[in-house]
């Protein structure tokens, strides 16, 4: 995450909806990638703060009507919602009493996604305006956690564009509880937006560019079949012999889990270098080509991450090793989306 500051040089964050410095109302424009001060609202309509950069905006519809989002939408736009509320088609139902809250979590780690993602320049499009190709989400409960709703289980996953997650996994304590259950080192709401954001984008920079040879060295043969390979995960159980070829555990269940666990730490390095660089703990930054000394920062960052929760008596905060085969992998990912930029680049 990189660095945003007021209109009145007050140091501000990717969440914040109003500057302590001056009070101006803030939101984020996601066209481009910056924090807004906002002057009072003339009707709907704010105008920007900046003299720069005199732009007009109105207030997503959940940043007015539910306050789960800041980010904004240009004042001559034809919709209500920002990208990344345009994106949901279920969302949770608010009659729940702490719905909301889980909801509100929840967009938390999709804006943070979908700042990656645009950071990238990885194409974010929604599946109302490309059914084929577009991206979507659905916030889903079940019985476990709601008897009310019609779901007896929902599954976090993704097919076909569509990215469901349960909404239990905005719930901390049953998330944690989760965790213990699954002996996981690591279960977090962004890790799960980022995971099922990499099986939608396996099919827009492998699949759909003759990649698949390639993909299959590395990851192995996608067309195992799926259902069974997860079956025999489940059931096998798991031991220490993953670490040599994998990023975590779950990464051999199955091709298409490799690739997803892969692209998801691939997001976090991007992210975490970029916060490092902004507070001057490392130089380096994913948009560079060297992807060895990015990935020589990173394991720098990791340590200093790790140790720091150490300090404040938390468990690590990135327990995972990265050994030369997994090193690979993510250069791999790191290739495909430097591809994928240049072909939006000639669009």
């Amino acid at each position: 995450m990189k660095a945003f500051y007021c209109t009145c040089g007050w140091r501000v964050f990717f969440e914040n909806t109003r500057c302590l410095g001056c009070g101006r109302q803030l939101g984020f424009d996601p066209r481009w990638g910056s924090v807004v001060a906002l002057e009072p609202a003339e009707g709907n309509v704010y105008p920007s703060a900046s003299v720069v950069r005199p732009w007009r905006y109105r207030l997503c519809r959940n940043y007015r009507d539910h306050q789960v989002c800041n980010w904004l939408v240009s004042a001559d736009a034809s919709h209500d919602y920002c990208l990344a509320c345009g994106l949901n088609e279920v969302i949770p139902s608010l009659a729940h009493p702490k719905n909301h809250l889980w909801w509100r979590n929840m967009e938390a780690a999709k804006r943070r996604l979908l700042y990656t993602l645009l950071r990238l320049k990885l194409p974010v499009l929604s599946k109302r305006d490309d059914p084929q190709s577009g991206l979507a989400f659905a916030f889903l409960q079940d019985r476990r956690h709601n008897p009310a709703v019609e779901h007896e289980m929902v599954l976090t996953g993704h097919s076909e564009g569509l990215i469901t997650v349960n909404v239990m996994e905005a719930d901390d304590a049953a998330r944690e509880s989760q965790r213990v259950d699954l002996n996981e080192s690591y279960r977090t709401l962004l890790g799960h937006f980022r995971h099922e954001s990499g099986h939608y984008y396996w099919e827009q920079v492998v699949k759909s560019n003759d990649l698949l040879d390639e993909f299959r060295g590395l990851f192995g043969d996608e067309r195992e079949h799926y259902g069974k390979s997860l079956s025999c995960y489940y059931v096998q159980g798991g031991d220490n012999s993953w670490h040599a070829d994998y990023i975590s555990a779950y990464a051999r269940a199955h091709p298409w889990e490799d690739w997803a666990e892969t692209w998801a730490h691939y997001l976090h390095m991007v992210d975490g270098l970029e916060t490092a660089r902004v507070f001057s703990i490392t130089k380096a930054g994913t948009d560079k080509d060297n992807f060895q000394q990015c990935l020589s920062e990173w394991a720098g960052v990791m340590v200093m991450l790790n140790e720091l929760n150490h300090s404040v008596g938390q468990y690590d905060a990135y327990p995972f090793f990265l050994s030369e085969r997994v090193a690979n992998k993510l250069h791999f990912v790191h290739r495909t989306i430097q591809a994928s930029q240049e072909r939006e680049a000639l669009q």
